[in-house]
């Protein structure tokens, strides 16, 4: 019996090598050769301020990098680390000399590093992006004078269940049981008896209702909220005994379970739907409904942010968990726009709660054009000039919603997951700051193919000194100028 031709399997042992025999045509390769490592590392480490002393901590690298493929693979936490665990390209560009099956660091390092950084800190590394993807060269007239700003405002919801009153109370009741069976350990007692079943028998029913009347619920939320209110009152008396033994955690829950309850309370008494930093979840007392009127969802729930384009690059200029009218933006966005690249902007893009008589004023007195329709009545009869100028307009303006459409269906900026305001904060700017980071990378593969198409196009000078072109080198140079560094 003839015995077919097998090949050895290699040992794992065998098929580890030097990564900087990777091939540089893989995607993660090509980032890490291209990101200013460099200029990122002086933002990082002036957040940890341990240059004279403390301990070592992990190299900025790594920290930017890990949170880059956690973004642009729409992984958790645990699921990053051991995505760079089995992947060497990865681990090339977090800056490893050698491959390596340890993860980097534990999953919970990411909690911290959304506390150290900021906003701020992310816009500007998308403006050190920026820098580096157009030629810096401040004596260049085009490149001090045509420069716009387009701004525009969007909500970061975050992934919460929709609260409902029932809903609130029902989660409300489930913790306050949970914190006395903790703080009756804590103080070796028993248990004090509490309406914890009766509250979920009374949920339980009014859920498995296939009409539920008004009748209904108001019955279900009077009987849910006098029951609770004694919970919350046998709650409190154990949580002052043993407040020092609570975590952080478990106090803001407390509180907002109390804030909750007072203005569950309020609400049921004075018959109305809407009260005065409504919490909306016990877990997140800091998420505020958004309305925001749109046709999928006229109220959302998460951060308001109100963001400005400058050349195809996002920044996050305000960031608030509250609701405002983002046409008090308009300082903010001119404010930073000065102070990012030292000049101020030709043409302002903004939709019409943008262009009202104090904000046209202002654009005015610092002579940047605005570009909008005018107020008042529409003609009945527009020029054709006035026609190409609505639609340039709008044409350019549409960039700031695209961008909206790509950070929240590409890199899910619309389905924030971190608990902690100053975390969602470092999610949301990370989920923006990755979609730059594309755009910086396409941008520069643009340039490198301008520069091959230049060398192959480009022939030697004759004897004479005169340079030869062919016809391609002709109708490159009929184009526009383009800027290559």
């Amino acid at each position: 019996m003839k015995i077919p031709y097998t090949t050895k399997q290699l040992t794992i042992e065998e098929m580890r090598g030097s990564l900087s025999l990777l091939p540089k045509s893989n995607r993660w390769v090509q980032m890490g050769d291209a990101m200013p490592w460099d200029e990122l590392d002086k933002f990082y480490m002036q957040k940890l301020g341990n240059e004279k002393k403390g301990a070592p901590n992990k190299p900025s690298r790594m920290i930017i990098g890990a949170l880059i493929i956690k973004h642009k693979m729409n992984l958790s936490d645990i699921e990053t680390i051991q995505m760079i665990q089995e992947n060497p390209y990865m681990q090339y560009m977090l800056g490893l000399s050698e491959f390596s099956d340890k993860p980097i660091f534990d999953p919970s390092l990411f909690v911290t590093i959304r506390k150290r950084i900021t906003i701020e800190d992310i816009n500007a590394f998308t403006l050190e992006l920026a820098k580096r993807s157009k030629k810096d060269d401040d004596n260049n007239p085009e490149h001090t004078q045509h420069t716009d700003i387009k701004v525009d405002a969007t909500c970061s919801d975050v992934e919460m269940k929709f609260p409902t009153d029932i809903n609130l109370l029902e989660d409300g009741s489930r913790f306050i049981k949970r914190i006395m069976k903790k703080c009756s350990g804590i103080l070796s007692i028993s248990m004090p008896r509490n309406s914890r079943s009766r509250i979920r028998a009374k949920f339980l029913f009014y859920t498995k209702q296939k009409n539920k009347g008004a009748s209904l619920k108001r019955e279900t939320m009077m009987y849910m909220i006098a029951h609770l209110h004694r919970d919350i009152l046998k709650a409190c008396d154990l949580v002052s005994r043993a407040w020092n033994r609570l975590n952080v955690t478990e106090k803001r829950t407390m509180k907002a379970v109390i804030q909750m309850w007072h203005q569950q309370h309020q609400m049921f008494t004075s018959g109305v739907h809407s009260c005065i930093d409504r919490i909306v979840s016990i877990f997140q007392p800091h998420v505020r409904p958004i309305v925001r009127g749109k046709a999928k969802a006229k109220t959302e729930f998460g951060a308001k942010i109100g963001v400005s384009i400058v050349n195809g690059y996002t920044y996050i200029d305000h960031h608030s968990w509250d609701a405002y009218n983002e046409s008090g933006d308009l300082d903010i966005h001119l404010k930073l726009f000065q102070k990012r690249f030292g000049l101020k902007p030709l043409r302002f893009f903004g939709d019409r709660i943008y262009l009202n008589k104090e904000n046209r004023r202002k654009l005015k007195e610092e002579g940047i054009e605005c570009m909008g329709p005018k107020l008042g009545r529409p003609p009945k009869v527009k020029s054709q000039e006035q026609l190409d100028n609505e639609r340039i307009g709008n044409s350019l303006r549409n960039e700031v919603e695209a961008s909206f459409g790509t950070a929240k269906r590409v890199y899910r900026a619309n389905c924030i997951r971190a608990k902690l305001p100053q975390t969602a904060e470092c999610w949301t700017g990370m989920c923006y700051f990755v979609k730059n980071l594309t755009k910086y990378l396409r941008v520069l593969c643009r340039i490198l193919t301008e520069i091959l198409l230049l060398d192959a196009i480009y022939t030697k000078l004759d004897s004479s000194g005169g340079e030869v072109k062919s016809g391609l080198l002709e109708f490159w140079d009929s184009q526009p100028t383009r800027v290559i560094p």
